[in-house]
Parts: C-alpha cells; structure tokens; sequence
C-alpha cells in the first residue's frame, strides 16, 4: 500500500516535538505517561488502528512503514532519531495490541506444535488460533502469551526461541522462566516484584503493561538487556520484548550530549564540576597529586567586537580542540569552565608538569596565529594559572580551584599572555 500520507504525518510529528525547548529525550524515557507518547498513540489511533485494511495485512506493515520512513527521514539531529525509534517500539506494540482484539474467526492452528503448551486449547480461543499463529511467526520481537490464572506459557514465537533458545517444553510455566531467565536468586526476586508491579499498573492503565528493561539469560548462558512490556488481557497478558541494548546506547549518546558544550565540542561545565569531585578525592584517597590549568582568552570581549560573533565562536572551538589535542593523555581531562574560560585537570601530575603542560598549549594557540589587532602582539594569546594539590595538603576542592582562579588573575595583572602558579 502506499504509506506516503502516515510518513508524513510521522515526520511532522517528531520534528514538531523535537523542536520544542522543552523536549527532553531523559523525560520521556523515565514517564511512561509523557504527553510525547501519548500523542504518539493519538496519531497512532488516527492513521492505523481502525483502518482494517491496514491491520490485517502480513506481514507486518509496521515494519515497512518505518524503513520508508528512515530512508526519506533522515537526520544528523541525534534527538530526532533517538524519538523516531522510540515511537517504531511504540507503534508494534500498539499494533500487536490492536490485532490482539480483533476476532477472527478461523478453526484450523497453523502454529508449530514446537511453540505450543499442550495446554493451549483450555484458555485460548480456537477460532483465533491461526490468525495469532501468523502473527506470533511475523513479528520481528520476542513474544509469549501467558495464562494470568496457572502462570503456564501458553505459547511463544520463532523469534522467542531464536533469541533465548528456550522452546516452550523448556519453560512451560513462569516458575521456570523465572528460573532460568533469572538464575541469580536476588535479581530474580527484584524482577519478579518488578514485573507485578508493572501487572498492577496495567489493571489501573488500560491493560498497557509498562516497559522495563530486564537481563535475561539465555539458554547459552549469554545476557541480553531487554525491555519487557506488554497487553494484560483478561485471563492472559501478552509480554513483548524489545531488545534495549540499542536505546541503552542512545541514551549513552544523550547523556554524553548533556555532558558536552555544544558550540567548542569539549566538556561542559557540569561535567566538570563532576569530574573535579571524582579527581580529587581519588587523590586524596591515594595520596596522589592533581594540578589544574585554569585558561582565559585574552581579551576576547574586544574580540569580538571588532570581528563579530560568528568569528568569536569559531575562535573559542578552535582554542578549545587545539588546548584538547595539546592535552593527550587518556586520563587528562578539558572542559569548557565558562565564556572564554576553560580548565585542564592533569592526574597524578605535579606543578612542573602542569607548568610543562601550560607551556605546550600556550605554544600551540601561537601556532594557530588567529590574528587580533587589540593584543600587544596582534595575535590571540592566551593567560594561564596553575595550582597543584599534593598528599599533605588539606584545601578542599573549591579551594584548590580559587588557587588555580588567583593565578590566573595575577598573571592577567602581569600584562596577560603568561602563566601564574598559585601561591601556597
């Protein structure tokens, strides 16, 4: 069929979203409420739901619909992507769901008796047998359907078995899916009262069971991270899973961007101030060393205004990859402190070092001779203080910067274009 008009649609609706100065990807994720998603389902029930035409077709259309959508949708905004894949896992489950409570009527299972419990015929309905077996064998995830009274494994699909290795003979029933998903006692305890909880959710939530993410083992003895949801629907409840290690990945992505200065491309302040913590009391705890580099442009609000703001933030992202790419040891760290301030922690290394380091960026920033007719030598130059904290010292972490601060002061009351030690 041709999609052109939900493509659309879908589009419009992510990019509307993803434009707002509000919108947080983090939110979505930790409110299963968010109105995001619940506006995804409102298009959802617009454009698919009741368009049986649509509903029935197999395999399923979602999965075509959303590989036309990233061909013609494609983004470099990481956001927008991150929300376009979160609503393709909201829209097969909601149109699992949806095919879930149509009544088809047929008297014949083509299901595979492999992927069957013997007890099939007592809870499940016969006339819809070969419609959910179709729909078992096409859906791209893992599936089971469960009896709510027994807790017998009903059924489950090709996908199921590809991916944990477990046939439905093998874990019959959820004590033994616990069992072996689970083998660990004390995880398989906080999964099991996190699962009811998600049950009790879903009969005061329109059946929708909300989304977790699990580590099952499987039969190999691999884990896997997957998002567990699903549809309670009456005496059973349908569990899909979603394997989560992508979205853990997108989440790494975000929550490396809320960490990054997005203009010079370095670490923010925020990550800084995290990073700083961390640092010193692992000095302290080692009775190691750690120095600080506190760095400011020269004269950078003349700077700009002479040759605009445009060349004052290309200035400030070449200064700060040239300061990241002069700093070079894994476990050195540079972030952008603020304006045209940025800072070096430098572990385990003393003050002739940290005043080496200096030496090798302020260096490296002359090499790029950006020029600056309002310097004394008509280039950007840059002031640098230094303060190193050592295995008897007492100062506590704001202290140790404050130091590295007047530093940097005195050397600008020098004349700047030179580097301080702090005082001690």
């Amino acid at each position: 069929m041709n999609y052109a008009y939900q493509v659309s649609k879908i589009e419009s609706f992510i990019v509307h979203y993803t434009q707002k100065p509000d919108f947080q990807i983090s939110d979505v994720l930790e409110n299963p409420k968010h109105k995001f998603k619940q506006s995804a389902y409102h298009l959802f029930y617009e454009l698919i739901k009741f368009k049986k035409a649509y509903i029935h077709q197999q395999p399923n259309p979602m999965g075509e619909l959303f590989s036309l959508i990233r061909k013609s949708f494609y983004r470099s905004d990481e956001i927008q992507n991150v929300a376009l894949q979160m609503v393709e896992g909201w829209w097969v489950e909601w149109y699992f769901a949806s095919i879930m409570e149509q009544k088809i009527s047929s008297d014949k299972s083509d299901m595979p008796l492999s992927y069957l419990s013997k007890n099939i015929l007592n809870p499940m309905r016969k006339h819809e047998l070969s419609h959910y077996a179709k729909l078992f064998t096409n859906l791209p995830m893992p599936i089971c359907n469960v009896c709510a009274n027994t807790g017998d494994i009903l059924k489950v699909n090709q996908r199921f078995v590809d991916v944990f290795g477990y046939s439905v003979n093998e874990v019959p029933n959820l004590k033994a899916w616990w069992k072996k998903a689970y083998p660990d006692p004390e995880y398989r305890d906080f999964v099991k009262k996190l699962w009811q909880e998600s049950l009790d959710v879903a009969n005061e939530n329109n059946n929708d069971i909300p989304a977790n993410t699990y580590k099952v083992s499987c039969r190999d003895g691999s884990q896997i991270l997957m998002e567990v949801s699903g549809i309670n629907i009456g005496e059973e409840f349908i569990a899909v899973f979603n394997d989560a290690t992508e979205r853990m990945k997108a989440e790494d992505i975000l929550r490396d961007m809320a960490f990054l200065d997005a203009l010079t491309r370095i670490a923010n302040r925020r990550r800084f101030d995290e990073k700083l913590i961390q640092e010193f009391e692992r000095a302290r705890d080692i009775n190691g060393i750690l120095s600080i580099i506190l760095i400011d442009i020269d004269l950078f609000k003349q700077f700009n205004d002479r040759y605009g703001h445009m060349a004052g933030d290309a200035c400030l992202y070449d200064v700060a990859q040239e300061i990241a790419s002069t700093v070079s040891r894994p476990e050195d760290f540079v972030a952008r402190y603020g304006g045209e301030e940025f800072v070096v922690l430098l572990p385990q290394t003393d003050k002739q070092g940290a005043l080496f380091i200096a030496e090798q960026i302020e260096k490296a920033i002359e090499n790029l001779a950006i020029v600056h007719e309002d310097s004394y030598s008509g280039l950007l130059s840059l002031s640098m203080g230094i303060n190193t904290i050592e295995n008897n010292d007492t100062e506590g972490h704001s202290s140790f910067v404050k130091g590295a601060d007047n530093a940097l002061y005195y050397a600008k009351r020098q004349g700047r274009n030179c580097i301080a030690l702090a005082k001690k």
